[in-house]
């Protein structure tokens, strides 16, 4: 199972995480976020290489995550405001592949979900917090998910349950588990071991 931890900031934290060899990392370039980067930030090379960055962002104009890419160095980016189908299609045509995060409440949420993106991510819907919630949805409302494509599965995961949510790519298209504050000391930095832990969970299941 491919697994991603998301809101990294911290640059000795991002070097021992990257050692857990995780498919993806997730840096923030919202400033509303308390896990913000930056916008000097650029990706370190103990991460090129290793896993493949992602750039986070909220309602962000096309040309200036574009220009981003380019400078920080990520080529994949997840989208979690009220972005439209043209600027995803522009950040695609761009070279850039395309995550874009839903907030999950009820069936709605998911269904009717346009194709434009490469995947989605489903993250848990609590008032305008656009992720890093650490709350867990109803996992049964996926059911109600037809699009098809691949998603990420965000909200609340966590060592404890890493393998219940592994499991559910038996019945739904799950790409990866998405990681974040249910394995933080404090927003930005990652408790290294239970980063350890969880890899050891899904590389043996």
């Amino acid at each position: 199972m491919k697994w991603k931890i998301c809101g990294m900031r911290e640059m000795d934290n991002i070097q021992e995480v990257a050692k857990a060899n995780p498919e993806y990392m997730g840096f923030i370039w919202a400033e509303a976020s308390p896990r913000y980067v930056g916008e000097d930030f650029v990706i370190p090379k103990e991460v090129l290489g290793k896993t493949i960055p992602v750039g986070v962002f909220v309602n962000r104009a096309v040309s200036s995550i574009i220009e981003l890419s380019q400078r920080a160095g990520f080529t994949w980016v997840q989208l979690h405001g009220e972005e439209k189908e043209d600027e995803i299609l522009a950040l695609k045509n761009a070279g850039l592949t395309v995550i874009k995060a839903i907030s999950v409440a009820d069936n709605q949420d998911v269904e009717g979900l346009s194709e434009a993106p490469d995947f989605y991510l489903f993250d848990t819907k609590q008032g305008k917090q656009t992720g890093g919630t650490g709350q867990r949805f109803d996992w049964d409302i996926l059911a109600s998910y037809a699009a098809g494509k691949p998603f990420l599965l965000a909200g609340g995961l966590s060592k404890e349950n890493a393998k219940e949510a592994m499991d559910l790519s038996k019945r739904y298209p799950i790409h990866a588990l998405d990681f974040n504050s249910k394995v933080e000391v404090k927003a930005g930095l990652k408790n290294v071991q239970e980063v350890r832990e969880i890899s050891e969970i899904l590389a043996e299941n």
